[in-house]
């Protein structure tokens, strides 16, 4: 009779291949975390940026404001010399 075909694995055989089923879970795991950490990153940079332009755009108006608004006033003053 060939015991070959019916023999079932050995516990270490079996305890190999779960340790080596979990490396390979956990690698899969690892790099899914990555992913996702790298795609809200660049969302939370992008947001930055957006947010970065529109500060930059108003102090720009402001600085524009302030300029015409003292252009102004040494016009009308130096009018009255």
């Amino acid at each position: 009779m060939n015991t070959t075909l019916t023999a079932t694995r050995s516990t270490s055989q079996q305890a190999g291949a779960m340790r080596a089923e979990a490396g390979r879970l956990g690698e899969r795991l690892a790099r899914r975390t990555g992913l996702a950490l790298l795609a809200w990153s660049r969302t939370a940079e992008a947001r930055r940026t957006r947010d970065d332009l529109a500060v930059r755009a108003e102090l720009q108006r402001s600085a524009d404001r302030l300029r015409d608004e003292n252009f102004t006033t040494l016009a009308l003053r130096a009018r009255t010399l």
